[in-house]
């Protein structure tokens, strides 16, 4: 098996979407297909720790999941939304894309905070056999 890299995987998947001219849905949110904030870990004992995207501090908090049920290729899928903060969940029809970050089918997006202040979503997309992880920052903590 070979192994691309995401930038190599990216251009090629932009190349072919380009020749049957079909862009995936939020696939430009990267210029490029460069993000530069990365999701790393910290070995610690015999687990790891999930450090910030933004920053790479270990600690850091998940305050909301999404998670976003899609048949392939589907019309419509379901979106399900836990805020952690609100103590809420919500589930509801979406016809189109919406926020799912996966093209065509499930995907999930997590929502944290850093402890220096930083905010993050994380995605998790699954496109062409392969899980892709890709991180926004979503702004900052206001210590007041």
């Amino acid at each position: 098996m070979t192994k691309l890299s995401m930038n190599k995987f990216i251009n090629m998947a932009v190349s072919d979407m380009n020749r049957r001219n079909v862009m995936e849905p939020n696939f430009d949110k990267y210029p490029n297909g460069v993000n530069a904030n990365k999701i790393s870990f910290t070995e610690y004992d015999d687990d790891q720790l999930m450090n910030c995207p933004i920053c790479a501090m270990s600690n850091t908090h998940i305050t909301g999941v999404e998670v976003f049920a899609r048949g392939e290729d589907a019309d419509e899928h379901v979106h399900t939304t836990v805020d952690m903060g609100e103590k809420s969940t919500k589930v509801e029809n979406v016809k189109g894309h919406g926020r799912n970050p996966s093209g065509r089918r499930d995907g999930v997006i997590l929502s944290g905070y850093c402890e220096s202040g930083c905010k993050f979503e994380i995605e998790i997309a699954q496109h062409k056999g392969n899980t892709f992880f890709k991180s926004n920052k979503t702004g900052v903590i206001k210590n007041d």
